[in-house]
Formats: C-alpha cells, sequence, structure tokens
C-alpha cells in the first residue's frame, strides 16, 4: 500500500496536503498512537529537510507500507544552487551530514560525470555511510544510518568520534528511523527514511 505523490518544490511547502495523506494513510494501515507520533515526526522532519537543504529542487514525496513499518519516500531533481552562500550548504550536526549528501547531487550535471574515485574527494562521515565491499559507481545509492552507524563504532576512539555520536543522539531522524538510506544519481537524489511500527 502507497498513498500517491506529493508534488513540492524548494519555494512551495505543502503541510495541509502532506497532513491529509499521513491521516490516510495511518487510518488505512492502522498506524496510531505513539507510532503515529513518530511517523508524524519523521514525516516533517522530511518536508523540512528538503525545503532547507535542497532549495532549489523539484520533487515528489510519499509513504509507502513496509512488512516492518513505512517508508517516507522523497525523490527530486535539484537544479542550480551553485551560487547559493556556504552556510545555506552546511547546517550542523547530523542534519549537516545529510546535507552533505544531498548536495553532492550538486556536483554533477550526470551520472556519467561522477569520477571512480568519488569516495575520495569526500569527507570521511559519506564514506562511514557506505560498505566496503561497494564500488564507486554503487556508492552513490547506498550511503545508510545503519552502514554510518556501524562503521562508527568500529573506530578507535577519538574526540571526533564521539562529537558524531552526540549528533546522532541529538538528531529526531536519527533517534526515530530505523534507517536512512541517500541515493544520487546526478542530479536526481533519493532520500528514504523506513520507520518501525510496534507490535
Amino acid at each position: 500500500m502507497k498513498t500517491e505523490k506529493l508534488w513540492i518544490n524548494g519555494m512551495i511547502r505543502r503541510n495541509m496536503e502532506a497532513e491529509e495523506i499521513l491521516q490516510d494513510f495511518a487510518r488505512e494501515t492502522g498506524i496510531t498512537g505513539r507510532d503515529f507520533q513518530h511517523m508524524n515526526l519523521l514525516a516533517e522532519e522530511t518536508m523540512g529537510m528538503a525545503t532547507q537543504l535542497l532549495k532549489d529542487f523539484d520533487g515528489e514525496i510519499w509513504l509507502e507500507r513496509t512488512p516492518a513499518g513505512y517508508d517516507i519516500i522523497l525523490e527530486a531533481d535539484v537544479c542550480g544552487g551553485e551560487d547559493r552562500p556556504a552556510a545555506e550548504l552546511a547546517p550542523e550536526g547530523f542534519m549537516g551530514k545529510i546535507a552533505g549528501m544531498l548536495n553532492c547531487s550538486y556536483m554533477f550535471d550526470s551520472p556519467a560525470e561522477m569520477p571512480e574515485d568519488l569516495a575520495a574527494m569526500l569527507p570521511d562521515y559519506m564514506s562511514y555511510g557506505i560498505r566496503e565491499e561497494e564500488s564507486a559507481p554503487v556508492w552513490a545509492g547506498r550511503w545508510s544510518l545503519s552502514a554510518y552507524r556501524h562503521n562508527l563504532r568500529q573506530r578507535s576512539g577519538s574526540g571526533e568520534k564521539r562529537i558524531e555520536e552526540d549528533e546522532l543522539e541529538k538528531s529526531i531522524v536519527a533517534q526515530l528511523a530505523d534507517e536512512v538510506t541517500i541515493g544520487i544519481h546526478g542530479r536526481k537524489i533519493r532520500l528514504v527514511i523506513s520507520g518501525k511500527v510496534s507490535g
């Protein structure tokens, strides 16, 4: 089961329509109580994330039922962005890391322009979300919160590690989501935030 796709872009917030879709989805799937509250928060964070971090984009957002709970999916085409102030590209904390991922879509006009050694060009935290066996072309569609957490645990203690762990503790998305995956294909991005339903 999945909802209709809600069109959004960097200039228009469609909170009322999103709320209606969320209510209908919860009613049809039987998601209530704390599970609904968590789903609502994650949906709000996803919408806010898109409009805050991408700024200039056209996309769609929708929900899909999964065996464990639900996915909140955002697919968008980004455009422009090269002349935006650096402050807009770099929010703080864990959301800053998500912003870094999403803003990789501004680096290349097409997938063909992505170099083989893409991972070597990017900050370490990005590679911590990539499984070691994956090649650079696959990397663009495989960053995940679970891999990031796993690789962070494997690192020896350091001030930087403690800062990153603290960022996860303070992030609504990191605390409530069962998984976060980010895919980049040229100027297209796909963000999936997955939530579990109790019982």
